[in-house]
């Protein structure tokens, strides 16, 4: 058994179905979701994560909001083998149109100028 392995954890009811994280490890994660037809999330967003939909039956509705949350500003109809990206700050939803069965995921990326050199710098001695 390998003790680094990444846990999965239980399956959690939700008022539109359920979700299960199948993998987190290193800023990725994935979830399993079953959506019903006719549910839909909250309204939310992610400070860092991106979140990635992919839809393997049914069809979701993924919707994308102003800043104050009341406007949507674009929506995405995923079918099945077909992704949607929702970038980190994106205040989101979902709707399940059908029956859905997806995955989910969520990244971060990492900023190649995220370095504090603390009024440092580095020379040849």
């Amino acid at each position: 058994m390998n003790d680094n392995a990444p846990a999965m954890r239980p399956k959690q009811g939700k008022v539109w179905g359920e979700t299960m994280m199948a993998f987190a490890m290193n800023g990725i994660e994935s979830h399993c979701l079953f959506a019903k037809a006719c549910t839909y999330c909250s309204t939310h967003s992610h400070a860092a994560k991106w979140n990635r939909f992919f839809v393997l039956s049914g069809k979701l509705r993924v919707c994308l909001y102003s800043d104050d949350g009341k406007t949507i500003i674009d929506q995405t109809i995923v079918r099945p083998w077909q992704v949607t990206d929702v970038p980190p700050g994106i205040r989101h939803s979902f709707e399940a149109l059908e029956d859905t069965y997806a995955v989910e995921y969520y990244w971060t990326e990492l900023d190649p100028d995220d370095i504090d050199r603390h009024g440092t710098q580095g020379g040849v001695r």
